[in-house]
C-alpha cells in the first residue's frame, strides 16, 4: 500500500472510531431532542444554515433523533427555562440565564453597526450617533447583544429612540424603510439578510466598541433536561465536529476566509 493511501486510510479509520465512541457516549433520549433555530441570515434559512448543518452532523455522530423548531427568540429562551425545549442555537452566554442554561461554544462572531448611508452618513461613533436625536436605532424583541450594546439600547429606549422588530427579518426591512437608521448584527446575519433586500450598497458596516471581547457563539442546553454527565457527553461530540475542522467547512460556506479565521475557536 503507497504511504498516501496509507494516510488516508489511518484518517478514515481515526475518524470512523472518534465516531462510534460519540455515539457511544451520548445517552439519547426516547423522543427526539428538540432544537430551538435563531431563523436569522446564513445562521438558519429554511433547512440551511450553519446552525442546521451543525446539528444535523451532531445528530448523525450522536446518533441522537432531532426535532426543529423555530420560535421567536425571546420565546426560545422561555421554553429552554421551562424545559419544553431541550437546545437553543447561536446562544450567548448569558449570567442571567445561567440558572437554567449550560453553554457549550461553537464559533465566535462580533457584533457590528448597520448603518445606513442616507440618513447616518459619517456617524463613526456611538457618540456621534447620540448627538443627533433624531437618528433612530433598531433591534429585535427580546434578543440581549450583551456588554456595551445592551447598555447602548438601554440608552435608546431612555430617550425614546428604539424601534424593535418581531424578527431579525422584520429589523433589516425596517432598517430598510427608514423606521430607523441603525442596528446590532454579526456578518452572518447581514450578509444574506441585506443580499435578500438588495440593500448592500445602502449601508456602512462599523464597530463602535472594539474593545469589548468577540462574543462566543453557543448551543445552549436545557439544565431541565440535561444533567452535568450528559452535557459532558454532548460537549464532547460538538469538540469532536472542531477539531476534525466540520465547522470551520460549514463556515467556510457561508462566510468570506477573512471572516472565517475571526469565527472559528481557536
Amino acid at each position: 500500500m503507497s504511504a498516501s493511501r496509507l494516510t488516508f486510510s489511518i484518517v478514515t479509520l481515526s475518524f470512523a472510531l472518534t465516531t462510534c465512541a460519540a455515539r457511544a457516549a451520548v445517552p439519547c433520549p426516547a423522543a427526539p431532542v428538540r432544537v430551538a433555530f435563531y431563523e436569522t441570515g446564513y445562521l438558519s434559512f429554511g433547512d440551511r444554515g450553519v446552525d442546521r448543518e451543525l446539528v444535523a452532523e451532531l445528530a448523525r455522530r450522536s446518533g441522537c433523533r432531532v426535532e426543529a423548531l423555530t420560535p421567536p427568540r425571546a420565546r426560545a429562551y422561555a421554553m429552554l427555562q421551562a424545559g419544553q425545549v431541550d437546545i437553543v442555537t447561536a446562544a450567548l452566554v448569558n449570567h442571567q440565564r445561567d440558572s437554567y442554561a449550560f453553554f457549550v461554544p461553537y464559533m465566535q462572531q462580533r457584533f457590528a453597526i448597520v448603518l445606513r448611508r442616507d440618513t447616518a452618513a459619517g456617524v463613526k461613533t456611538s457618540d456621534a450617533f447620540a448627538a443627533r436625536p433624531a437618528l433612530r436605532f433598531g433591534a429585535v424583541r427580546g434578543v440581549n447583544y450583551g456588554g456595551e450594546r445592551d447598555q447602548w439600547l438601554a440608552r435608546m429606549e431612555r430617550e425614546r429612540r428604539l424601534e424593535q422588530g418581531a424578527s431579525p427579518t422584520t429589523a433589516f426591512r425596517m432598517l430598510g424603510s427608514g423606521r430607523f437608521d441603525a442596528m446590532f448584527a454579526i456578518p452572518l446575519q447581514y450578509e444574506k439578510e441585506l443580499a435578500d433586500l438588495g440593500m448592500q450598497n445602502r449601508v456602512e458596516i462599523v464597530d463602535w466598541f472594539p474593545d469589548e471581547t468577540t462574543p462566543l457563539r453557543t448551543l445552549a442546553f436545557s439544565r431541565k433536561n440535561f444533567s452535568a454527565e450528559q452535557l459532558q457527553a454532548w460537549e464532547g461530540v460538538l469538540k469532536s465536529m472542531q477539531k476534525d475542522g466540520f465547522v470551520k467547512r460549514v463556515l467556510e460556506k457561508y462566510l468570506t476566509p477573512k471572516e472565517v479565521a475571526k469565527a472559528v475557536i481557536k
